[in-house]
């Protein structure tokens, strides 16, 4: 495919043939990172762009998150978005159904208290239970990381086959085994209106690996917001340079 260049200190545009798919991540990607999950700031401009991406890509747009869809929902207000939350253990296609994993449901029920308890020994713990996986935020006891690691790594352990331990940016997740972006944009891609689209990704945290890989398999534009050792093959800098990128691209698809 045909690449233009928007901007020397920006990736270069998909072409205009409208024959990609869109998939974003949300905390770090379309807004910044705050301390507290329900503090991130969604603006209309937002809301619109992710709309008038979805009409000119026809309908071929999904956020993918580690948060539960009806978190997304709250802050996004966009229930006809095609989205995948939890790291791909739950799913809105894009026709509005809803799916959940259901295998690991068990073994993450066996930890919840145990980890529940942790958390109320430490107020600067933060517990976000999106109910197919946990999340353990730990941004005002980053010093913690290491024990953190060791205590919930053997919490799971006694489900290998069931449940696996990811770490993000100050945060873990006990969450579905076999479950994760890669698994998440796979999926979307084998159904309409994203079947036989070329993938684009962006996304800022080390869970958006998976994503870039998949993406990468089916040469696709991977896009790392941030610092840090990365697969993906070019970057945005912040959230704001995100959003100029894809009005950049809004333009391109409006000429057309």
């Amino acid at each position: 495919m045909v690449i233009t260049t928007p901007d020397k200190d920006m990736p270069s545009l998909p072409n205009n043939d409208r024959s990609w798919a869109l998939f974003l991540d949300l905390d770090g990607t379309l807004v910044e990172l705050v301390d507290h999950p329900d503090n991130i700031a969604v603006d209309d401009a937002l809301r619109m762009r992710l709309e008038t991406l979805t009409t000119l890509l026809d309908g071929a747009v999904a956020v993918i998150s580690g948060r539960a869809i009806d978190d997304l929902d709250k802050h996004l207000t966009l229930p006809t978005l095609a989205m995948s939350g939890q790291h791909g253990a739950e799913w809105r296609d894009s026709q509005g159904n809803r799916h959940i994993a259901r295998a690991h449901q068990k073994a993450l029920e066996a930890v919840r208290q145990q980890v529940r308890a942790h958390v109320d020994r430490d107020d600067a713990l933060y517990l976000e239970d999106k109910g197919a996986s946990l999340a353990l935020h730990y941004r005002h006891r980053p010093e913690a990381g290491d024990i953190l690691n060791r205590e919930l790594t053997a919490l799971i352990d006694k489900y290998p086959e069931v449940l696996e331990l990811h770490q993000g940016k100050f945060v873990f997740e006990i969450k579905g085994r076999g479950y994760d972006k890669g698994v998440a944009l796979e999926r979307f891609l084998a159904t309409p209106p994203f079947t036989d689209r070329c993938p684009v990704f962006i996304g800022d945290d080390r869970t958006d690996e998976d994503g870039f890989r998949t993406v990468n398999a089916h040469q696709g534009l991977a896009i790392k917001v941030g610092t840090g050792e990365s697969i993906a093959g070019s970057r945005l800098t912040d959230p704001e340079a995100v959003h100029e990128w894809l009005d950049q691209w809004i333009t391109l698809l409006q000429r057309s």
